[in-house]
C-alpha cells in the first residue's frame, strides 16, 4: 500500500495518541489484515509512505530500505539562503532520543547519516525551497541535518534557528505547516522485482510567502 500521509497525523500509537493514528486507521480499513509500515514519517511531515499488507512482504521491503535501494525525494522549505546550489551533510546523528524525542549531532557515538540537498528556489522572504535526498534513514534526519547546517525547516517548532530547541513537538491544525514533504519514492516491487516509482501532489507552501 502506497499512500499520502497528511499532517499532523502520527503513524504509531504513542503518548496521548491511541486510536487517532495512521496505523489505527489502516487496521480498520484493511481488517482483518494488519498493514505494517516499512519506514517512518514524523507526525508533522506529509507525503508518501509504504505499508505492507503481510509480514512476508514487510520483510522484503525492510531489506531494501536497509540496503539503501529505495530512492526518497523530499521537498523542504528552509529559513535562509544556502550559498551553494548543491551540498550534503554527513554529520552522525545520536541513536537515543533527548527531550521531546529529539535527536542531535553526535560525532563520537552517532549513527552514520547522509543527506544531499539541491536548491530549487530562493524566495524574497528569506526562505529557500530545497530538494532533499536522505541516503540513510535516521530519525528526524533531514530536519536535524538542516538545523545543524544553520537552515532549519520552516514551521519546525523543535529544531530552531541558532541551534536552539523548542519546547513542543506537536502541531495543531491551526499552526503553520512543517514545510517537509515526502514527494517521490522508487523501489523494487517485492513480488515482480519491477522498479516502481510514485509521486504525490505538491504542497501549497512550495511557492509564495509563508504565514
Amino acid at each position: 500500500v502506497v499512500l499520502h500521509k497528511p499532517a499532523p497525523l502520527p503513524v504509531h500509537p504513542s503518548g496521548r495518541f491511541n486510536r487517532n493514528t495512521l496505523q489505527g486507521i489502516l487496521k480498520t480499513v484493511y481488517h482483518p489484515q494488519k498493514p505494517r509500515p516499512v519506514h517512518r514519517l514524523d507526525a508533522n511531515t506529509t507525503g508518501l509512505m509504504i505499508w505492507a499488507r503481510t509480514r512476508h512482504f514487510a520483510g522484503h521491503l525492510h531489506l531494501q530500505f536497509e540496503r539503501g535501494e529505495v530512492e526518497k525525494i523530499y521537498l523542504v522549505r528552509v529559513q535562509g539562503h544556502p550559498e551553494s546550489e548543491k551540498f550534503s551533510c554527513t554529520a552522525p546523528i545520536s541513536p537515543d532520543p533527548r527531550d521531546l524525542g529529539t535527536r542531535s549531532i553526535d560525532p563520537l557515538n552517532g549513527l552514520t547519516a547522509h543527506t544531499t540537498f539541491c536548491v530549487l528556489q530562493r524566495f524574497a522572504d528569506g526562505t529557500s525551497l530545497l530538494e532533499a535526498r536522505p541516503l540513510t534513514g535516521r530519525t528526524n534526519q533531514i530536519r536535524v541535518h538542516l538545523w545543524h547546517l544553520g537552515w532549519p525547516v520552516c514551521g519546525d517548532q523543535v529544531y530552531l534557528l541558532d541551534q536552539q530547541l523548542g519546547t513542543t513537538q506537536t502541531l495543531s491544525l491551526r499552526d503553520p505547516a512543517l514545510c517537509l514533504h515526502a514527494w517521490q519514492l522508487a523501489f523494487s516491487h517485492p513480488r515482480t522485482q519491477a522498479r516502481v516509482h510514485f509521486k504525490t501532489d505538491l504542497p501549497i507552501w512550495i511557492t509564495g510567502d509563508l504565514p
